[in-house]
């Protein structure tokens, strides 16, 4: 019997579990295979601005837990992101949605040799919005740290057990496990990314829309990689009813996108609906990226990373209670923004 179960294992389940044992509470976390084996560990590798305003607060919260986290290193100051395109009056009309939606971003379109100067390893057809935004880390260290803050406050994190809630008529018991077995528990966090819908799925009469969209990344070694968090224009965000929003670029498109950190370079990304092979995509990726940055062509592969995001139907997470059930909540359907906004979410 537990206070607290969580399934899990991600940036959510592991900053919950942290939260919720330095509060007292008995905690154990069930995760499938291993702590952030999918989004929250083969990220790019960025905590940044979401394009959204309804979720700047749980970022600008998140960004204050990152600095307070043992173990981690959140860089002081952000290395800044350059949204890239060919053509400028689109740069320029992207910085003007986005000065109106997040001011705080200072969005300034820059170009020829005032973008050579600041990185001279881009292409030279191109300009660029620049973002005050963008932290580049290890994509896995959050999850670590917070895994080991957890641990050291006394919850009971467990890998490779696969689990889902216990329900009996309209109130959660706790967590059922792969072999059958029940394990008790006074709540139920359901953490599970792109796969908690399909768990919440027996407990509602509607089922919660959150899809999977597979994202493949290439970890290079760049010997003088760009300072800044590179992003083509697209994966930014469109106006969507008169406010700007992110959306999923076109299933089946690569869209360039670089984050260095820990002495790799994340070169990404797909947005797909189906489970990938990321070996016969890489090819395209590295095509994409050499055309933002030349050196890229020549960047030596160290390894190729696919995982699941969980994308909610309008882009923003669902977070608290499971109406209907009691003892059960869910915390999931960050898309891309988890790493960014779960600390916030979690707590």
């Amino acid at each position: 019997m537990t206070d607290l179960a969580i399934i899990g294992g991600g940036i959510i389940g592991c900053a919950a579990a942290a939260f919720a044992a330095t509060r007292g509470a008995t905690v154990t976390l069930f995760e499938a295979t291993q702590l952030g084996a999918g989004a929250s560990g083969r990220n790019l590798g960025s905590i940044q601005h979401p394009y959204d305003a309804a979720l700047a607060p749980l970022h600008a919260a998140s960004l204050d837990l990152y600095r307070e986290l043992p173990g981690f290193d959140l860089p002081p100051e952000p290395a800044g992101v350059l949204l890239l395109a060919a053509e400028t009056d689109a740069l320029a009309r992207h910085a003007a949605a986005l000065r109106e939606m997040a001011p705080e971003l200072h969005p300034e379109v820059i170009e020829g040799a005032a973008l050579a100067g600041l990185e001279p390893g881009l292409a030279g057809d191109v300009a660029a919005v620049r973002l005050a935004t963008g932290y580049p880390v290890p994509p896995h260290a959050a999850v670590a740290a917070y895994a080991d803050l957890a641990r050291s406050s006394g919850a009971d994190l467990r890998t490779g057990r696969a689990a889902e809630p216990w329900l009996e008529g309209d109130r959660c018991r706790g967590v059922r496990l792969a072999d059958g077995s029940t394990f008790a528990a006074d709540a139920v966090l359901l953490a599970a990314g792109p796969w908690s819908a399909s768990l919440l799925r027996p407990a509602l009469a509607e089922p919660i829309r959150i899809r999977r969209t597979w994202g493949v990344t290439l970890q290079l070694a760049l010997p003088d990689p760009p300072r800044h968090v590179l992003e083509e224009e697209e994966i930014g965000g469109t106006e969507l009813g008169g406010a700007f929003r992110w959306s999923i670029p076109e299933a089946g498109h690569a869209v360039f996108s670089l984050a260095t950190a820990g002495g790799r370079s994340a070169l990404g990304s797909t947005f797909l609906l189906e489970e990938p092979d990321p070996g016969a995509l890489a090819p395209a990726l590295m095509e994409r990226g050499a055309r933002f940055v030349p050196a890229v062509a020549e960047a030596a592969v160290l390894e190729v990373r696919r995982c699941a995001r969980p994308q909610s139907a309008d882009g923003r997470p669902f977070i608290g209670p499971v109406a209907g059930v009691t003892g059960l909540l869910t915390c999931a359907g960050h898309g891309p923004w988890g790493i960014s906004t779960g600390p916030a979410s979690a707590r």
